[in-house]
């Protein structure tokens, strides 16, 4: 069952990562559309890269454990 909830909260952190690299590329307009964003453009979108990558290797690796 812990598994299972690890999982949930890894795709949970990979949709937050694909969501700030959306709002920071400006496709969409979330409520937190703030001067913060607006002024960090930048490092939001790398560090949300940085964000989708690792989470998309650990849902991988996570998949792959659950299913061995």
């Amino acid at each position: 069952m812990a598994d299972y909830l690890g999982l949930i909260f890894e795709i949970l952190f990979l949709l937050a990562g694909i969501y700030i690299y959306l709002l920071s590329r400006g496709a969409i307009k979330g409520g937190i559309q703030t001067e913060f964003v607006k002024q960090n453009r930048n490092i939001l979108r790398v560090l949300s890269i940085a964000l989708i990558a690792i989470m998309s290797i650990n849902v991988i690796l996570h998949l792959s454990q659950l299913v061995s």
